[in-house]
């Protein structure tokens, strides 16, 4: 069995360099991974590099206590922002991520690099979230779905759990359907579309009942988060013993951008399920994702840095956009979607 999964572990790695980075031969591409990495994802990745004609580079340091900024006084600075801003591609793995940390930020500000966030992938992830996935097909519904976001003013979102959640749009702030790699520029995994709502709009009840992380402590969640969100800033948070964890957590920065809603996400690859690793549990199908804390330029909105960032995961939400339904109770129910959907669960 180990030998069969290590095989489709390789077809996955080069399914993720060739037909979503686009790797070309003689590009180098950088894989940064931290010991709480697979590094049989890593070891993969660097052959599937070298048998596209790149020049694969592996750093590999030490996992971090913290994500973001808060991790840069337990990196090697300068020459990981070096080796980054020399790459055409980076990988990252790291289990603690350099996503929003200050190397990021710089290479991000050259604008050269083509980078995927990929925090935490494992072996049995890379082959169920990629490897297994129809790329184009979930690309075109990630695309139609953007496309309905961004026509979408005005949006309500409740879940089983007592998520009742309202916001507005700006038209003129982006929709990402990560994974749709066409040059220069941050992406995330495939099966994922994210914005930025209009932050003061941002009103109601958001209650965490997937999983969190970080902190560390957290993943898969025992007991539901209750946040409370007043334009934008949670302003109350309830719940059990991961409440508290949590909301220390956020406190100990002394940061009041760590309470600010940065963005939103829909959840749409067939091949993820909820196990604790955020990046795939994000991407769960029909999931909704809310990220606090810092705010990606990309994003255009208006939270702007923060020390760390979080995410947390809404379980089988309604989603209602200017009265349309786009999912109901965890499935995508919009009429420009019904078709696609059941092209690209059937993987």
């Amino acid at each position: 069995m180990l030998g069969y999964l290590s095989i489709e572990v390789l077809e996955s790695a080069h399914k993720l360099l060739n037909k979503i980075m686009k790797v070309q031969a003689n590009e180098t591409v950088v894989i940064t991974a931290d010991t709480g990495s697979d590094f049989n994802v890593v070891e993969a990745t660097a052959k599937a590099a070298k048998l596209l004609g790149a020049k694969p580079l592996v750093l590999w340091y030490p996992m971090p206590p913290h994500v973001g900024k808060a991790a840069d006084p337990y990196l090697p600075l300068k020459p990981l922002e070096a080796a980054l801003k020399n790459a055409d591609v980076w990988i990252e793995f790291n289990k603690s991520w350099l996503l929003y940390s200050t190397p990021w930020d710089r290479v991000m500000e050259e604008g050269t690099v083509r980078y995927i966030c990929l925090v935490g992938m494992d072996s049995d992830m890379i082959v169920r979230t990629v490897g297994r996935v129809n790329i184009p097909k979930l690309l075109e519904f990630q695309r139609v779905l953007a496309e309905i976001t961004k026509n979408t003013k005005k949006m309500k979102i409740t879940t089983p759990a007592g998520t009742s959640v309202e916001f507005e749009n700006d038209p003129s702030r982006p929709i990402f359907t990560e994974g749709d790699v066409r040059g220069p520029g941050d992406y995330m995994l495939v099966g994922q579309v994210d914005w930025a709502p209009v932050e003061e709009t941002i009103n109601g009840t958001i209650v965490f009942d997937g999983s969190v992380w970080p902190p560390q402590e957290l993943g898969v969640l025992r007991e539901p988060i209750i946040l409370e969100v007043e334009q934008g800033t949670v302003v109350r948070i309830e719940g059990g013993q991961e409440a508290k964890i949590f909301e220390k957590w956020l406190k100990s920065f002394k940061d009041p951008n760590m309470f600010k809603i940065a963005h939103i996400s829909y959840g749409c690859n067939p091949g993820a399920k909820l196990t604790g690793n955020i990046l795939e549990d994000e991407r769960i199908w029909g999931a909704v994702e809310w990220g606090l804390g810092n705010q990606a330029a990309s994003f255009r909105g208006k939270v702007g840095a923060a020390k760390s960032h979080t995410d947390g995961i809404c379980l089988s939400p309604t989603v209602v956009g200017d009265s349309t339904k786009i999912i109901e109770k965890g499935e995508y129910v919009h009429p420009k979607l019904k078709k696609l959907a059941k092209q690209v669960m059937s993987f």
